[in-house]
């Protein structure tokens, strides 16, 4: 009989956008909240003697599936999702055992995914949930004092499929990249416009500016693949002590250059796999610092991600086993 600990989360990149293809890769997870998206539409019409809406009068109307996927970044496998976070990836040339996975700002149109999350109900009966056309539309890194470096992406999907099928929809049986490590907050380093700060807590949380709502007439209703139709915005927090007033500074600067650092957060894995994330025109614009009582002077520091028009704000690096 299967039980909770049997649950899944796959995926595979589709060649066409809401086709669906069967899951290749899994990922471990700490929590899902992927549910599809049922509406209604509802007749408006009176006829006379009725009072409450005809159990006829109604369509059903299908709008995909949206929902978080939070796992914890592992020394493989997860380049996966960078051409899905940022758009562009270039692999280097295998050497002893890894591989470096350079992700940067790129198109994300044509790139899309089909996941299946395996759930279990109470009597023990494993069931897929396949949905396809997916798109990250938002994601974010976090890293803390005695936690693991983690990613949570925020998904749209153009279809939920409930139940075992065939091809794609088939349950599946996972498996998983051999010899992984986790990222510790023991292996993180940080520098700010060349030096070295020391912080207890990092976010960057960006969202891709996706149009998710393109609806037409239609057979069957499904939706286009979204499009960019935004802005994207990158939104970075460091949490650490006042060591001197650098940092407030910038945030204080009466310049726009004056405004803006580098900032490049680094993880070494126990097994020589790296995870970097790199920001080289990165805004600040909050600082504060302030008494709080008898203790360390905190200082927390946030702004976004900016580019020069030629840079990509964000370049995450990830040197994964091969």
């Amino acid at each position: 009989m299967a039980t909770i600990h049997d649950s899944y989360f796959g995926a595979a990149d589709e060649s066409t956008y809401g086709t669906a293809v069967a899951p290749t890769k899994f990922f471990e997870f700490t929590d899902e909240g992927i549910e599809g998206k049922y509406e209604r539409i509802d007749s408006e019409a009176i006829r006379a003697g009725t009072r409450v809406l005809r159990a006829d009068r109604f369509a059903p109307n299908a709008k995909g599936a949206e929902g978080d996927v939070k796992m914890e970044v592992l020394s493989g496998g997860f380049d996966f999702w960078l051409k899905h976070m940022l758009g562009s990836v270039s692999a280097g040339a295998p050497s002893g055992g890894f591989t470096t996975y350079t992700a940067t700002l790129g198109d994300l149109n044509g790139k899309s995914f089909t996941a299946q999350v395996g759930r279990v109900d109470n009597t023990g009966t494993k069931t897929p949930f396949t949905y396809e056309g997916g798109k990250v539309k938002e994601w974010e890194l976090t890293n803390a004092v005695d936690e693991l470096l983690k990613l949570s992406v925020t998904c749209d999907f153009a279809k939920e499929t409930i139940g075992a099928g065939t091809g794609a929809y088939a349950l599946a049986t996972p498996s998983y990249v051999a010899n992984t490590k986790l990222f510790s907050f023991g292996g993180g380093t940080v520098t700010v416009g060349g030096s070295a700060f020391e912080i207890n807590d990092f976010s960057l949380k960006a969202s891709n500016g996706l149009k998710d709502d393109r609806y037409f007439i239609r057979s069957g209703g499904k939706k286009s693949e979204p499009l960019e139709s935004d802005l994207r915005k990158y939104e970075w927090s460091v949490k650490g002590e006042f060591n001197g007033t650098t940092h407030i500074q910038r945030v204080a600067a009466a310049l726009a250059s004056g405004a803006v650092a580098q900032v490049t957060v680094l993880w070494d894995g126990p097994d020589g796999s790296q995870f970097k994330v790199d920001m080289p025109f990165a805004r600040f614009d909050e600082g504060p610092v302030t008494v709080g009582g008898l203790e360390v002077v905190g200082q927390d520091l946030s702004g976004v991600a900016l580019t020069d028009g030629a840079a990509s704000p964000v370049t995450i690096t990830y040197k994964a086993i091969s």
